[in-house]
């Protein structure tokens, strides 16, 4: 024989009843755990033999969307074209770009190395000897500076005293041919008159 639907009503409440709802504002209004309770007493009354279909409860469940569903699978590419964050491909990326740089650096490095060999004399091909040599050769070349400082700082204080000296006998030289010159000219006006 066909079974009819079972109807889900409400268990009664102590409270007042309130006015007669739709079944759709029943469900609106009707809490999840109460729904689930009166699911669950009315299993325990109906015999086995009921079609589930006949008693499922219209619950909130919404299925996932596809774009749902894709958005929680992980993309090979991100919108900027680079491969997600953790991905086999970003660490191989990343491995390559560090290589790259490390490649750069140390070529920077040994142009810096081979230009330190043309520029400091007596140097070897060993990178540690061009170095130790560039190491040297700039003390050296900053003792001599200190000693040429040194040196360029006495003559120039020898040549400031004798540039002193010359210009005190100048002024001396010229006071001299000053007081000759008024003497001079005080004895031409006396040779004049005799």
């Amino acid at each position: 024989p066909k079974q009819e639907p079972i109807a889900i009503h409400p268990a009664p409440l102590a409270i007042q009843p309130a006015p007669p709802m739709t079944p759709q504002q029943q469900q609106q209004q009707t809490p999840v755990a109460v729904q689930q309770a009166q699911i669950a007493a009315h299993t325990a009354s109906t015999p086995l033999h009921t079609p589930q279909h006949q008693i499922q409860p219209q619950l909130h469940h919404h299925p996932l969307r596809p774009s749902t569903a894709s958005a929680t699978t992980t993309p090979q590419t991100t919108p900027s074209g680079k491969p997600p964050v953790g991905s086999e491909e970003w660490h191989r990326q990343r491995r390559e770009n560090h290589k790259e740089v490390e490649r750069r650096r140390r070529d920077t490095i040994n142009a810096g190395i081979n230009e330190l060999a043309k520029i400091v004399p007596g140097c070897e091909k060993n990178k540690g000897s061009i170095l130790n040599r560039a190491v040297q050769y700039i003390q050296q070349l900053k003792e001599n500076e200190a000693a040429n400082i040194e040196k360029w700082t006495l003559e120039k204080l020898l040549t400031d005293q004798a540039i002193q000296d010359l210009q005190a006998q100048l002024d001396m030289l010229k006071t001299e041919n000053t007081r000759l010159r008024s003497e001079l000219d005080e004895l031409q006006p006396a040779k004049k008159k005799q």
